[in-house]
């Protein structure tokens, strides 16, 4: 075969097989295109979607980080809210057990102070029965001493008043 036969099988063989079948010669032309693509494009969307993942990676990392957080905080709150009644129990109680005692203190005190109230005022009883008694001892000497001063004047003639005015000079001449 020469040169030119080869040639002309060959551009037989072409058409003729672009003959056989009209989808053939779009689909080499597809898988060209493909392969072209893929290997254009085969890196930059490896490096695209493998820093996706480890961006989705991360994010997914910081969200069970922020959960276990959540949850601890969860826990944490849970305990105080769990102590808290405790808490309120045990104020409740030591208030009522302050309270108790200061009421017993109060009581104490009151007592005391009822105490020495009554004290002082026996004192200021017995402070004025003692001058009431002294003004009663008074009232009755000068009245004992006007009554007999009215019963002496009633009774005394001038007789007894010189009797008495002579006893009363023979003492003060005694005296001297």
């Amino acid at each position: 075969m020469t040169g030119s036969h080869q040639l002309r099988s060959i551009a037989f063989f072409v058409p003729a097989m672009f003959l056989i079948h009209p989808g053939i010669p779009k689909a080499v032309n597809l898988t060209i295109f493909i392969v072209v693509l893929y290997l254009l494009l085969r890196r930059p969307t490896r490096e695209f979607f493998s820093a996706r993942l480890a961006s989705v990676r991360e994010m997914l990392d910081r969200a069970a980080r922020e959960k276990q957080a959540a949850a601890a905080k969860m826990a944490e709150l849970d305990t105080r809210l769990n102590r808290l009644d405790a808490e309120l129990a045990e104020i409740k109680a030591q208030s009522e057990r302050e309270a108790a005692a200061e009421r017993a203190r109060m009581e104490s005190e009151t007592k005391k102070d009822i105490e020495k109230i009554r004290e002082m005022a026996g004192r200021e009883i017995e402070s004025a029965k003692q001058v009431a008694m002294a003004d009663l001892r008074e009232f009755a000497a000068t009245k004992a001493v006007d009554l007999a001063e009215q019963m002496i004047r009633r009774e005394m003639t001038p007789a007894d008043d010189a009797k008495l005015v002579e006893r009363a000079g023979s003492e003060m001449s005694k005296v001297k």
